[in-house]
This record gives structure tokens, sequence and C-alpha cells, in this order.
């Protein structure tokens, strides 16, 4: 899962508003965490305040998350649903990596056994592993590295 910290300042208005929602929308493509640094923002606008709320909806209906920390101006009060506001960055990170449903990725399947399977990253052949190391595929004969997580990483070639 990718997550991205945004440093905000001055005044969070129609423009950076706009422009964090175009960026947080190319980025929720894939579920993702966003971290919103608050601490230099000075004033948050009536349309700075509904592109907030469009980010949040957004990250609900991607299945991303996004939270932020050190806003210290009042929120009003039809403003304080949706985003999460956490006084220091630890406690929003914290907060974040919570909400991460499992460390598997996406290219493993996880089957209820020992033994572990990924896709060979050349011939997408699905292979067996039961711990971290390199790996030959007996189609293809690429060489690949498994970590204890199940990512692959493959060799480059040099010519």
């Amino acid at each position: 899962m990718k997550s991205l910290l945004f440093r905000l300042a001055g005044t969070f208005s129609a423009e950076i508003g706009s422009e964090l929602y175009l960026k947080l929308k190319e980025e929720t493509l894939s579920p993702s965490l966003f971290c919103l640094d608050f601490s230099q923002v000075e004033e948050v606008t009536e349309v700075g305040w509904e592109f907030i709320r469009k980010i949040t909806e957004r990250c609900k209906e991607t299945g991303s998350k996004v939270a932020g920390f050190g806003l210290q101006i009042s929120i009003p009060e039809e403003h304080k649903q949706g985003l999460s506001l956490y006084t220091t960055e630890s406690d929003c990170i914290h907060y974040l990596e919570s909400q991460i449903v499992s460390d598997t990725p996406a290219n493993e399947l996880a089957p209820k056994t020992e033994e572990k399977t990924v896709h060979c990253p050349e011939c997408q052949t699905l292979l067996r592993w039961r711990q971290a190391g390199d790996y030959l595929c007996p189609s293809c004969q690429i060489k690949f590295f498994v970590n204890k997580k199940g990512w692959v990483s493959t060799y480059e070639r040099l010519v």
C-alpha cells in the first residue's frame, strides 16, 4: 500500500484544495494512505473545507485512508466530520498504519498451508515457495528473488 505525506502551507483555499484533490484522485487508483500536514496552514476557506470533504469522500470510496495533523485553527462544527485530525505527525502516522488491513502483498495468493504461491514476474506461471530466497522459473528460466513477505524482485541482465 502506497503512503504519501503532503506538507501544506498558507491559506488552504480553492487553488490548493483543487490541486490536492486532483493529486489524490490520481493516487487513489489503488488504495493508499495520505497524511496531510496542516502545521503551516494559517487559514482554511469555506471552499477549502469543501475540498477536504471531497478528499475524505474520495478516499472512502476507493479504500484509501486520509488523516491530518498540526491544524492550529478552530474547526467550524459543520466541518468536524470526515477527516481524522491529530496533534502530532507521529500520532497521525500511527493511526494510518493501524488502518492497514493486511500486509499480504497483492501478488501473493495466501493458502492456509505453510507453502505460499507467487506468480513468475516474466511469464506469470503460478509457483510455490516456502522461504525467502532466489528462485528459477521452470517455464521461462528467469531468475528472481522472493522476500519473506512474498514480494518478487527480478534481476536485471547486463548485456
